[in-house]
């Protein structure tokens, strides 16, 4: 199931559960409970975690990104955004779990939030979500 879809009935189970209690019917409401296990997608990765800089990274603009390797993944996306969603770079197609961050992209002191996407055949298969990292002033 896609996160989503199991959002929704775990929402759903919720309801009923709450239904089922407003009436004083609570043998039931086991019984749909259980039935709602997880099923794993295997089109999805279980976890896209940022490595470097890690999350919540406080020191000097980092110059590599460094996350997890997804199985099936061809390819990859790195994006950078300001404080103000503003993006400042994105890098596509990238083949391995790292890129460097070239030169001309300059980070001033601020922070900053990053993301990748694992790719296979140019469809996403999972993301990160975001992580912030903290830019200070050279000293």
């Amino acid at each position: 199931m896609t996160d989503m879809v199991w959002q929704r009935a775990a929402l759903a189970a919720a309801l009923t559960t709450a239904m089922a209690m407003a009436v004083g019917c609570s043998s039931a409401v086991h019984q749909d409970t259980r039935q709602l296990t997880p099923v794993q997608d295997t089109t999805r990765a279980q976890r896209l975690d940022h490595l470097t800089p890690r999350r919540d990274f406080v020191g000097p603009a980092p110059t590599t990104f460094e996350w997890t390797a997804v199985p099936g993944a061809d390819s990859y996306s790195v994006g950078i955004w300001n404080e103000v969603d503003q993006m400042m770079w994105r890098q596509n197609d990238i083949v391995g779990t790292s890129v460097v961050r070239p030169a001309e992209v300059r980070l001033e002191p601020g922070t900053y939030f990053w993301t990748v996407s694992a790719l296979r055949g140019g469809q996403q298969i999972a993301e990160s979500g975001l992580s912030a990292f903290v830019v200070q002033p050279a000293q």
